[in-house]
């Protein structure tokens, strides 16, 4: 076979070979979802970010984040087949590179425009993954000096597999070098104790450790007591408090008048305003103490049982007023008796020289 022929058979097999390559990738499938999203996408402005990615303007960080995950998702072309769905992709991409850049957005926000193209490019420390990567000898690789690529974002961001193996190359065995990737972890805002988010690596997701000397403190037990002791206090103290003091013995009966074998006379306190009889063989264990609590206790309840009272006698008062009254004229003579009336509760707290509240 000559040489003549022999390239032209390796031309035509490479040109079907091409065709037939041309032709799975026109035959990929994709939904009505994703077909909208990239028809929606592109018809934005290649600097309208906001309305790429679906958002208004001030809206939070979890919010754009948000939207490029789902956005990011929708118009992949290794999943979306759609026509135009690479650029849509990348489009998506450049939206949340500079909206997810404190410094580009605050840019973008007061000039429009593609901040890069406007102040020309430069470090995005403020990015949250514009410092992902490092170099292996400590210094600054070129992820500092160029932007990321759509494809690399992507992977990135969901963490090389977060994906769940659905798109082959962003497993987690390929992502970041292999399985025993570099972990990167950032704080979201606010103290200890806040939420703390990991892009990258294979390995269980923890909290960073102490940079002094890159070892997990060991939780000491008086540092476990320490934080145990809120729940000690507020679990056996009350139980304590319960074995300590021993609950009071019942009040015996009172009788106003003596009435066998009720014949042991009480007077109340602190004021002794109210004279009461008890049996004493029904409070045998009463010390000093229970008996001079509940003189206490009945001279108070006595002054509230008069104010209620009173309190009643002022508004049938007011009541026989209002009826005097009429709609017309006064009835003198139902007036004068409303006012003669005679209200003895509120006279025996005027007696006592306890206030009496006014009803009207």
């Amino acid at each position: 076979m000559s040489a003549t022929a022999s390239g032209a058979d390796a031309k035509a097999n490479g040109n079907a070979k091409s065709r037939e390559h041309n032709q799975g990738n026109q035959n990929r499938k994709y939904s009505d979802e994703q077909k909208a999203a990239v028809i929606r996408v592109r018809k934005c402005s290649q600097t309208a970010f906001y309305q790429i990615l679906g958002i208004e303007k001030g809206c939070s960080e979890a919010d754009i984040k948000k939207a490029y995950r789902k956005l990011s998702l929708l118009t992949h072309p290794d999943k979306n087949g759609y026509e135009g769905a690479d650029e849509a992709f990348k489009m998506v991409s450049r939206a949340f590179q500079v909206l997810s850049d404190a410094e580009k957005k605050t840019k973008y926000d007061r000039f429009g425009g593609d901040p890069d193209s406007r102040f020309g490019s430069g470090p995005a420390a403020s990015s949250p993954f514009s410092g992902f990567s490092q170099a292996a000898g400590g210094g600054r690789s070129s992820m500092y000096e160029e932007e990321i690529s759509p494809e690399e974002l992507f992977k990135r961001f969901f963490g090389g597999g977060g994906m769940g193996g659905g798109f082959g190359p962003f497993g987690a065995e390929n992502f970041m070098g292999g399985g025993g990737g570099q972990q990167f972890v950032f704080n979201l805002g606010g103290g200890p104790g806040f939420r703390v988010h990991q892009f990258g690596g294979r390995g269980p997701r923890r909290r960073p450790r102490d940079t002094n000397n890159g070892q997990e403190t060991p939780t000491s037990i008086s540092s476990l007591l320490l934080n145990l002791l809120p729940l000690l206090i507020l679990f056996i103290l009350p139980m304590l408090s319960s074995l300590l003091s021993s609950s009071p013995p019942p009040s015996p009966d009172l009788y106003e008048t003596p009435d066998p074998p009720h014949t042991m006379k009480r007077v109340s306190a602190p004021r002794g305003l109210y004279t009461y009889y008890v049996d004493p063989n029904q409070a045998p264990d009463y010390t000093t103490k229970n008996w001079r609590a509940l003189d206490v206790r009945v001279e108070s309840k006595y002054i509230q049982q008069l104010q209620y009272e009173c309190t009643r006698e002022q508004q049938l008062q007011n009541r026989m007023m209002q009826d005097a009254q009429g709609f017309f004229f006064q009835d003198a003579d139902k007036m004068s008796k409303a006012r003669r009336m005679e209200k003895k509760s509120c006279d025996k707290l005027r007696s006592h020289h306890i206030p009496v509240e006014q009803y009207y």
